[in-house]
């Protein structure tokens, strides 16, 4: 469909259309032995794979920019859900030191949020353009949280293993994070008892 669209652009007939999948995508799949997609990917860092196509200046630049377009990687978000709790001398101070345990996994390229949702549950996110390794890098986190808590006689459980966000995902936590924020809001009257004895 990139070839199709290229070619509406330039209102090219289906002779044309044919020609510009002969000069691209089919000589790129037999001097790459790959299909035309998997070339295409990889024309995203190395449009200079396009020289040998024989295109016009155009041809090519279109092609490139639909390309890029079309099929550079989007970056996703991972997310697991653990409890983690002390209830033991240490308490808070035992918990703080668990997260920051699996803080440490966090990188420049894999970087590594933890935020409360409310006691004890806590979310683990990172955004990646690397799926496999973003999971990974989650698990890891979450193994080093479990055994600095552990160390503690702490609590901790994963009630969520980690996964990749959808929209619908990331809709349904920005409300159940709105509903605990408004549980949490001081009701009128909470602290504004009277003293009745004058």
């Amino acid at each position: 469909s990139i070839l199709r669209h290229v070619a509406g652009k330039l209102n090219y007939d289906n002779e044309k259309l044919e020609e510009l999948y002969t000069k691209t995508a089919w000589a790129l799949e037999t001097k790459h032995k790959k299909p035309a997609y998997a070339v295409f990917k990889q024309i995203v860092s190395e449009p200079e794979l396009l020289d040998d196509c024989e295109l016009t200046p155009e041809e090519s630049k279109l092609l490139i920019d639909d390309i890029k377009q079309r099929l550079t990687p989007q970056a996703v978000k991972i997310r697991a859900d653990v409890e983690v709790a002390c209830y033991g001398y240490e308490g808070i101070d035992a918990v703080k030191e668990a997260l920051r345990a699996g803080l440490t996994v966090s990188t420049e390229v894999m970087p590594i949020k933890i935020n409360l949702i409310a006691p004890p549950l806590y979310v683990i996110t990172t955004t990646t353009l690397e799926r496999t390794e973003g999971v990974a890098s989650l698990q890891k986190a979450i193994g080093s949280i479990k055994e600095k808590i552990e160390e503690y006689d702490g609590h901790f459980n994963v009630t969520m293993e980690p996964k990749v966000m959808t929209d619908s995902d990331e809709q349904e936590l920005a409300k159940r994070m709105e509903q605990l924020e408004l549980a949490n809001q001081e009701v009128d009257g909470d602290d504004d008892i009277e003293d009745d004895d004058n």
